[in-house]
């Protein structure tokens, strides 16, 4: 039996005690937790706002945490918390560079450049097609497709009732489906 566990983030007693441990002044401990959240909070950022906007966005959330830290009454929800972070100022940036565009002046031509296998779309396809989505569904779509969060955890990082996310999540998806080519839409 092997029982070699290879985890993407610490477990959640391990992470409390790190958060407690940066709150009473620990910078070993404020370093492994902005260390454990980064691959996951850039991945989201990017997917969100953009490779041009991730790093200016991913520093400010950092600093945000470290400013805030002190502050967070519940440890546990550290994770949780840090992307509600990184959602409100990815959200800013997007606002500031008013990156979207509306979705009825793309041409079809321009959201589908890959050739992808049945039944499932290539990566990159699949971030272009998000691009021409709203940010805050393209948030909620995220946070439950790619980081497999529930509908309520991700009402809770967003700070919005379950019921908008869920309409974000159906707008998303028929916006998705809207732009995909009759021949590439799942039978």
């Amino acid at each position: 039996m092997d029982t070699t566990t290879h985890m993407k983030e610490p477990s959640t007693p391990d992470q409390t005690l790190l958060v407690l441990l940066a709150q009473s002044g620990d910078r070993a401990a404020l370093e492994q937790l902005l260390h454990d959240v980064y691959t996951p909070l850039r991945r989201y950022i990017i997917r969100l706002a953009g490779v041009t906007l991730a790093d200016d966005i991913l520093q400010e959330t950092s600093i945000q945490i470290f400013r805030k830290l002190p502050f967070l009454r519940e440890p546990a929800i550290f994770r949780p918390w840090s992307f509600r972070i990184a959602s409100r100022i990815a959200f800013s940036h997007l606002k500031r560079s008013r990156r979207w565009q509306p979705l009825d002046d793309v041409p079809p031509e321009q959201l589908i450049s890959l050739d992808p296998s049945p039944g499932e779309l290539p990566d990159e396809v699949f971030v272009n097609l998000l691009d021409r989505v709203t940010p805050a569904s393209r948030a909620v779509l995220l946070l439950h497709y790619q980081h497999g969060l529930s509908l309520e955890e991700c009402a809770a990082i967003l700070d919005i009732p379950v019921g908008t996310i869920k309409s974000r999540l159906h707008y998303g998806v028929a916006s998705l489906r809207k732009h995909l080519t009759p021949e590439r839409k799942p039978a």
